[in-house]
């Protein structure tokens, strides 16, 4: 796969460095990709997940996952770590130019020499990567969610992506909470019968349902803990269960009245690319198609398609519009 990089930034023949580094950072994992200034993918890396860099304890988190990233990156590209053109970034729970943004770019510098260090948001380096840096928006649902749109004037607008305490509708957690709390319903004789009593109790490995409270309020469950229960969702919804089923057909509406908001507000035609992202989609039964049937209901002329780029190759493109490269990202040599 070739994707150009459209940025009109010249072509820099003589750098002093031939790589430039991509880095989606989600909650659930760091990669990184290594990438030559001729757009050739070398390697790919990966780290542990990041938690909000505001959370007690995030620098060092931080620090320590993308130091094994680039570690295994380099690793696997049979080269010793060296300097770069640049490193792009797309951080969760960091904002373009907030003090979030600004942390990281001190984290990252001293773990690594780089002429030019970009930090943005993990959603929009998936939105460069799934539309090759032209207009259309992304529908997130991994850990969290997110829709982030861009238009042709490469004006920005986003729904959600408020985080587990204040939203993420549509995501493994919300898809998960939401089945834990049905399960609970149904324990309390307050909701319909569904198989989610009996699945969330072997997951939890309790007798009685009432148990599962004091693991959920620990402070070590967090987002991560109630995505966990997504695949638990899946599997009834799977199995014909109708509750299980309502949720994850829920999560689907809700994805597409965020991505209609994201369209109207950047007038975006109709026909404008949308692409799902995130490992919720392959891994919920029903939530891809759900989703797809949801947004073509409210908009009939929706352009549903599969992201150009992976997450981690959009932060790339990013690097390399830092350091003046116009390349083509070329996947072939590790894909």
């Amino acid at each position: 796969m070739a994707i150009h990089n459209d940025w009109d930034a010249p072509t820099i023949a003589h750098m002093a460095c031939e790589l430039v580094i991509g880095v989606d950072g989600g909650q659930t994992s760091t990669k990184c990709a290594l990438v030559a200034c001729d757009g050739r993918v070398l390697a790919y890396g990966q780290g542990s997940g990041l938690v909000h860099l505001a959370a007690a304890g995030a620098r060092e988190r931080h620090a320590a996952a993308l130091r094994e990233a680039f570690a295994s990156a380099w690793t696997n590209a049979g080269l010793e770590p060296q300097p770069v053109a640049a490193i792009g970034l797309g951080l969760t729970g960091v904002e373009d130019n907030s003090p979030e943004a600004a942390l990281a770019r001190q984290i990252v510098a001293g773990l690594i020499s780089a002429q030019h260090i970009a930090v943005h948001s993990d959603a929009y380096a998936a939105l460069i990567g799934a539309h090759g840096n032209r207009p259309g928006i992304i529908a997130i649902s991994g850990t969290g969610s997110h829709i982030l749109g861009m238009n042709a004037a490469g004006e920005l607008a986003r729904a959600g992506g408020w985080g587990w305490l204040l939203g993420d509708e549509g995501s493994a957690l919300w898809i998960g909470r939401s089945g834990l709390m049905a399960a609970l319903h149904a324990h309390d004789g307050v909701g319909e019968p569904t198989m989610l009593e009996g699945l969330m109790r072997e997951h939890f490995q309790v007798k009685a349902l009432g148990d599962v409270k004091r693991r959920v309020y620990d402070s070590s469950f967090g987002a991560k803990g109630f995505a966990a229960l997504a695949p638990l969702v899946s599997q009834a919804a799977a199995q014909g269960d109708a509750i299980a089923q309502s949720i994850v057909t829920q999560a689907a509406r809700d994805l597409a009245t965020q991505v209609m908001a994201v369209q109207r507000r950047l007038a975006l035609p109709p026909d404008a690319p949308v692409a799902p992202v995130g490992g919720a989609y392959a891994h919920v039964h029903g939530l891809r198609a759900g989703f797809t049937a949801a947004l073509c209901e409210i908009n009939p002329q929706a352009n549903v398609v599969d992201p150009l780029l992976s997450p981690v190759l959009g932060a790339a493109l990013i690097a390399l519009q830092a350091c003046g490269c116009r390349a083509i990202i070329r996947t072939d040599a590790v894909d």
